[in-house]
């Protein structure tokens, strides 16, 4: 089948059809996004190298039975992304083919959240056996340099305030020594707003900076959720940059309709918002990057939760990514120095 043919049908008509125009933009060979990767510019520029995505953003394209998987690789390779981060699922694929088909479409998958994805499900990071087998998965997946995961589910003591969150953070040390032990760098913990909840004033995020190794914990900081809790992205990254392996990249646009409300406890509590395409919310993304003195250190996932949502986002998922990699290309903290 014609590769843009395919890429239009996955399209399909509705709120699809309605991301034609912009999405023709990803199809489009000669497009800046689209262009062949260039070299890892400067330390003021994102590198072309470390644009990639969260596949929880395109979600509903894939489709629930993954029929559309590798016309999704395709298209958000088009686009500018070169690596993939995992939202806990293989599409029916073991690693070793789930790897190979992503490389063929000339992207890598570099990270995962393993763990579970719900709070009654059982925590494999919290045993030894558990923990082997996620080692096992990322070094088929592609030998990530991190093994981490996306939320607080199935930890003791994510709703105990500081004495949790150092319960929490010792749980992290057992398996980022672990994983070191195993030839990773280390483990690394994905944030949402609720880990920004203040207690005396000061959000709990603090508590497992200050009771976690750097030796064997890193973080993968979301930006778009530090922004919803009401706190200043450019602050964290050049406060705890050094802490920092790789960040979510989504934007956030505060709308007292939005569909959704900032967590209890946080600087941002009760107040509506909504998640927006990358360079259309709220959040200053080149003076928040120019905290980082060498932008080529990190890795930058797209994201945007509700991507899919055709009410919500009707331009489309592609779009969003097309959005992400475009902005991203356009970032250049030299003329905040």
């Amino acid at each position: 089948m014609n590769s843009t043919h395919s890429r239009r049908a996955l399209l399909g008509g509705g709120a699809g059809a309605a991301a034609a125009g912009a999405l023709g933009l990803v199809l489009n060979p000669t497009s800046a996004s689209a262009s062949p990767l260039a070299a890892d510019r400067t330390p003021n520029t994102v590198p072309p190298s470390r644009v990639g995505l969260q596949l929880w953003t395109v979600r509903t394209l894939i489709g629930a039975d993954y029929a559309n998987l590798e016309l999704v690789f395709e298209a958000v390779h088009d686009a500018g992304v070169r690596e993939l981060e995992l939202a806990g699922t293989y599409y029916d694929k073991t690693t070793p083919e789930l790897k190979r088909i992503a490389e063929a479409h000339g992207l890598r998958i570099t990270s995962n959240h393993f763990g579970p994805r719900a709070v009654d499900l059982p925590n494999p990071w919290l045993s030894y056996e558990g923990r082997m087998q996620i080692f096992q998965e990322a070094q088929s997946l592609g030998r990530f340099p991190y093994v981490g995961t996306g939320s607080t589910f199935g930890f003791d003591g994510a709703d105990d305030g500081v004495e949790g969150y150092k319960r929490l953070a010792e749980a992290f040390n057992v398996a980022g020594e672990h994983a070191v032990k195993e030839g990773f760098k280390g483990f690394f913990f994905h944030n949402h707003d609720r880990e920004f909840a203040l207690v005396d004033g000061r959000p709990l995020f603090h508590t497992l900076l200050e009771n976690t190794d750097p030796r064997h914990v890193s973080f993968e900081v979301d930006l778009g959720w530090v922004a919803v809790a009401g706190e200043d992205p450019y602050y964290w990254v050049r406060r705890y940059g050094d802490r920092f392996i790789a960040f979510h990249v989504k934007d956030v646009t505060w709308d007292p309709n939005g569909n959704r409300t900032a967590a209890v406890g946080t600087r941002a509590a009760g107040q509506k918002y909504r998640f927006a395409d990358l360079g259309k919310g709220d959040i200053p993304w080149t003076r928040t990057f120019s905290a980082i003195k060498d932008l080529r250190n990190y890795r930058y996932f797209l994201e945007h939760d509700d991507a899919g949502d055709a009410a919500l986002n009707p331009a489309g998922s592609l779009n969003t990514v097309w959005r992400g990699c475009s902005t991203l290309e356009g970032i250049d903290t030299s003329r905040r120095r």
